[in-house]
């Protein structure tokens, strides 16, 4: 009789034991009754509890780190919403006093009336966690025959501009660099509602006693002006920061390294700091963290970060308008250039590209629209995307929030660049259909290619490597191409003599989300045309990536990356369906859809593409089985039947060594 795993027989009871290990602690066992004396429902309750105790290893391996707010970061953003709160309550303050005439003599009321609504809204969002609109009344019991003053604080809150607690909990973690969630976002909502009460509290302490107000005002030297000779009134300029100390001089790219020095979490000076617990910045980000800081400074010439205005950010924002988003600092050439330089060469190709549109205009035999040369631009085609000036700015406002710390700058606005995305993320990438799917794999790389060198020109030759299985798995899978080109031999293997990929965080690459990791089958298409073939004969080769082709040198930028620029790039210039929004991205929407239109229960979908689910009681109590996410692969359509399997075929060793490592006549 075979003995079922994990199970074990004690006076004629039967017990579930297992052994969990997450990472490097100490392991833990588990030990329990399955109540039964029937080998039959012990052999079926056994396999689910299996499945199971790998789920949770899997979520508690994803979420080692706590989801709540530290000590530290709490009094990060009491200490910036207190500062928030007081200027509000000054200019509000200061609103009331130009009142018409007439009602200046309820300015005092009025006040009154504010600070009290404020304090009690802050406390009911302190306490209970939401602010319920309610009545406001004022009533002067010294005067029985003034009015009773009764306002709703919906109308009050608009009145003196007070930010909904939701909107300021989300920009606070947002300025302290913290990734938002549910319980992190109602952490901060208590802060900034106990930062509010902190400083209505203080302003009143202020009115009675306005020296708490400020420091302490020198007064040796002082020389009162005589009064036979009256000053005369001059325009003075703008009061500007003090600049004094070692940050006085600081440039903003060299604010940067003073930034990355000072905040391990960035990965520090050389980008390698570590925190128990915790990642370091990608490379990717500390690159993007960067790039703004060298455009502001380029903008302002070179003078130090102490002396940035808003003036500064507004002409940074009008050079973004005027920029070429697809080809900006995408070439060597453009490295090497101010940003000033750029837009210079830009206006230079739009120019270009009108006198095309002109010399069309007057040909009347041409038929269609007028011919662009190649290298020509339209205004049409100017201005960076939206999410990257908003990364752009919330970058710079990182910077400079950080820096004020440390040395006083103006006043800087960054709510009049930052926009909203109200775009629907489902429009956004539009998913394959099967034709275009059965399309995408009769192409050469798939068919038959000339040489490794011409892929795209029709051959003999079949090899496998990222140009043959990082679209198949993408199809077939829905994983993110970062997922896909940044997979190691470890994360592929056979459980229960089935195929599985398990997406996880590793020393290449890092998750979008904690939810990401998941692990997920192998559909049958990918088993028939030789994946685990390739794995095989990868690890006999010594090597460790699935895709080491894609691995640079340098260590800079990402598998992903390197697979869209020397790979996709050259597929997609061969599929005449492709659309704006169209790329390897597309292929999770067209997993979704597909699964969608079979009826796969969301909780599974979700499960499948590394989606947070939509409720707690699906989050936290889920059961996905590996067998479910199985059948829901089968909804995924079959669009390489027509290929044919062949035995498993590399690229040579020299091909497979990180790019810069290689001789430019053996890339692919």
């Amino acid at each position: 009789m075979s003995r079922i795993q994990n199970v074990t027989r004690k006076h004629g009871t039967y017990y579930y034991r297992r052994l969990i290990r997450l990472g490097g602690d100490k392991p833990f066992r588990i030990r329990f009754s399955l109540r039964t004396t029937c080998r039959k429902r012990a052999g079926q309750l056994a396999p689910a509890l299996t499945l199971i105790c790998e789920r949770i290893a899997m979520d508690m391996i994803a979420n080692r780190g706590r989801d709540d707010l530290t000590a530290e970061q709490r009094a990060e953003i009491f200490r910036r919403q207190v500062l928030i709160e007081r200027d509000r309550l000054a200019v509000m303050h200061a609103q009331l006093h130009i009142l018409p005439v007439e009602d200046h003599e309820d300015t005092e009321k009025a006040l009154a009336l504010r600070l009290d609504a404020g304090e009690l809204a802050a406390m009911d969002g302190a306490i209970r966690g939401k602010i319920e609109d309610f009545l406001v009344t004022h009533i002067d019991p010294e005067a029985a025959d003034e009015p009773i003053v009764v306002m709703a604080w919906s109308d009050l809150a608009a009145s003196i501009e007070h930010e909904g607690t939701e909107d300021a909990a989300v920009a606070r973690l947002a300025d302290i660099g913290v990734e938002q969630s549910k319980l992190r976002a109602a952490m901060a909502g208590k802060v900034v509602n106990q930062a509010r009460i902190q400083a209505i509290r203080e302003f009143r302490d202020a009115l009675t006693t306005p020296g708490a107000a400020y420091p302490p005002v020198p007064i040796t030297g002082y020389q009162p002006s005589s009064p036979a000779q009256p000053a005369t009134p001059m325009n003075h300029p703008a009061p500007q920061p003090v600049t004094t100390g070692p940050f006085a001089l600081m440039t903003p790219t060299e604010a940067v390294e003073k930034f990355f020095a000072h905040n391990p979490r960035t990965g520090g000076v050389d980008g390698t700091a570590r925190r128990k617990g915790g990642d370091p910045w990608t490379e990717k980000t500390r690159e993007q963290f960067k790039l703004p800081a060298l455009l502001l400074e380029q903008v302002m010439d070179g003078r130090p970060l102490a002396t940035v205005t808003h003036d500064d950010l507004v002409q940074l924002n009008d050079c973004f308008a005027k920029l070429h988003g697809p080809s900006f600092r995408k070439s060597p050439t453009h490295r090497t250039m101010t940003i000033h330089e750029i837009v210079e060469e830009t206006e230079a190709r739009v120019r270009e590209g009108e006198k095309a549109i002109v010399r069309s205009a007057k040909s009347k035999d041409e038929a269609g629209p007028p011919k662009i040369p190649a290298g020509a631009l339209t205004r049409d085609q100017l201005g960076l995307g939206l999410s990257t000036t908003n990364r752009h700015w919330g970058f710079l406002r990182q910077l400079t929030t950080w820096f004020a710390k440390h040395q006083p700058l103006g006043a800087l606005d960054y709510s009049a660049f930052v926009e909203n995305d109200h775009r629907d993320a489902r429009g956004q990438r539009d998913a394959y259909t099967e034709e275009q799917g059965r399309m995408l794999f009769s192409l050469p790389p798939w068919t038959g290619s000339k040489s490794l060198a011409r892929r795209m020109q029709p051959g003999n030759l079949l090899v496998h490597s990222a140009w043959y299985f990082v679209p198949m798995i993408g199809w077939y899978t829905g994983m993110r191409r970062e997922e896909i080109c940044g997979l190691m031999l470890d994360d592929i293997g056979e459980v229960d003599g089935d195929w599985q990929f398990n997406v996880r965080t590793t020393q290449i690459r890092r998750l979008k989300t904690s939810t990401s990791a998941r692990r997920l089958p192998f559909a049958g298409e990918l088993v028939r045309l030789g994946l685990p073939d390739y794995v095989r004969a990868l690890r006999d080769a010594g090597e460790v990536m699935l895709f080491p082709e894609l691995q640079a040198e340098s260590g800079k930028g990402t598998m992903g990356d390197r697979y869209y620029k020397t790979i996709w790039t050259k597929i997609a210039a061969a599929l005449p369906f492709l659309r704006a929004g169209q790329a390897t991205h597309s292929f999770r929407h067209t997993v979704i859809d597909s699964m969608k239109a079979a009826g796969i229960p969301a909780e599974v979908r979700a499960d499948f593409a590394g989606h947070k689910l939509s409720s707690e009681t699906e989050g936290r109590y889920s059961k996905a089985h590996m067998e479910l996410l199985r059948n829901a692969a089968k909804a995924i359509p079959e669009v390489t039947r027509h290929l044919h399997p062949f035995p498993a075929q590399l690229l040579p060793a020299g091909m497979r060594a990180p790019c810069g490592a290689r001789s430019p006549k053996k890339r692919a």
